[in-house]
């Protein structure tokens, strides 16, 4: 089984998309973000196992996040270019904080904003 993440993340990126019509839907977002650093932190910690463990449901949605930061840096200059620091900055938001954060705003912050 091959690693979903570039196809995806390729898939994604090439769809015509503002940051606001990503979705509206932080809580997504943050999941989908977790899920990335999750299986990125589980690549570097088993190498090759790391594509025979990760399930499609879960890279669909470690996708998502790829595509959307992705998107995200293509129309707006961030000073953080690292997309594995912003998706770790997104994951780490708990729902508490959604409550003032929409998906414009989750970006800005893991762009340096």
């Amino acid at each position: 089984m091959k690693p979903f993440i570039p196809l995806l993340t390729l898939a994604l990126a090439s769809l015509p998309m503002h940051a606001s019509q990503a979705g509206t839907d932080p809580a997504r977002l943050v999941e989908s973000c977790a899920e990335l650093v999750d299986i990125y932190e589980k690549r570097d910690q088993l190498r090759f196992a790391a594509a025979q463990t990760t399930a499609l449901s879960e890279a669909m949605r470690a996708g998502y996040c790829r595509g959307v930061l992705d998107e995200y840096r293509r129309h707006y200059q961030c000073r953080r270019t690292d997309w594995r620091d912003q998706a770790e900055i997104i994951a780490r938001h708990s729902p508490a904080q959604l409550e003032e954060l929409d998906v414009d705003g989750l970006l800005e912050k893991a762009c340096g904003y």
